[in-house]
């Protein structure tokens, strides 16, 4: 099969933030999501985009195999899941609802491949990378670098799997992508990443003349060049304008596991690490 270069996935719709954007550039897209809330809410925003033929809007969750499967819907609507560890983080109040479940390679089949393959589905991401293995790869992907419940502690092996399934189906160029401060890419040289944190305070001062001139030094402002404001909790940008340059599969892997040690040092619970993969070949 050969990518349509037109197309991308959002797998993992949630509140169609991301399908919004990916619109908003032209894409046709196939956005997918077992939480039926959340689906219902996209036919009343996307109804003229779908009349249209550029949105098809996929009620099926992720699994290994076709059938039907408990999903948890969580009352914190981000980490609703098959997996009720991660939507009753905290406590939170959580409801079973039953829902279709299917292959993603099926999916890849019928739907064709994206030149985008956006994945958030909190737990079964993995699946979806797993199912790219021996077809054409879509030219670019990102991926929640980790997902857990409460009490989790991951080995190192453990916390960059992802990134070695992303090498392992064919992927060589990464980028981690901060997902709490505006969609920062993290650099591999630390010296470099303090520099950019130190920019980002100094932007954030408003001081004038000051602040204009660090600004110019964060990622700020390639983000807002994309002439759209992407709400909290998307995706934000996708490949070449994710800030920062691609990184090899060694530089990436040791990038993350600093980023991560001095994130769990400072005392935060291990799923509030809230990054993306991004990676092409």
């Amino acid at each position: 099969m050969k990518i349509d270069p037109r197309l991308i996935y959002d797998v993992g719709l949630f509140d169609g933030g991301d399908t919004a954007y990916y619109l908003f550039r032209g894409y046709n897209v196939v956005a997918i999501d077992a939480n039926p809330l959340m689906i219902d809410k996209a036919r009343s925003r996307f109804t003229k985009e779908m009349e249209e033929g550029r949105l098809k809007l996929l009620n099926v969750g992720i699994s290994k195999e076709a059938g039907t499967t408990e999903f948890w819907v969580s009352d914190v609507a981000e980490w609703s899941s098959f997996d009720r560890a991660i939507a009753s983080r905290d406590g939170t109040r959580h409801t079973a609802v039953s829902v279709a479940t299917e292959p993603f390679a099926r999916i890849l089949q019928r739907h064709g491949i994206p030149h985008y393959l956006k994945i958030d589905i909190e737990g079964n991401d993995s699946l979806c990378v797993e199912a790219l293995r021996g077809i054409t790869l879509p030219t670019y992907i990102s991926v929640e670098s980790e997902c857990v419940g409460d009490s989790a502690v991951l080995s190192d092996d453990e916390a960059t799997a992802m990134l070695v399934t992303l090498r392992d189906v064919g992927y060589r160029r990464f980028k981690l992508v901060n997902q709490w401060s505006g969609w920062t890419a993290v650099r591999s040289n630390g010296a470099a990443q303090l520099g950019l944190r130190l920019a980002r305070k100094v932007a954030r001062l408003k001081i004038r003349g000051v602040s204009a001139i660090a600004d110019r030094f964060t990622d700020s402002r390639k983000t807002a060049a994309l002439g759209y404001e992407f709400s909290f909790g998307s995706s934000g940008p996708w490949g070449e304008d994710v800030p920062g340059g691609w990184m090899s599969f060694e530089k990436a892997r040791a990038t993350y596991l600093r980023e991560r040690r001095a994130f769990v040092a400072k005392g935060h619970s291990s799923y509030s690490f809230w990054y993306d993969w991004h990676a092409t070949y």
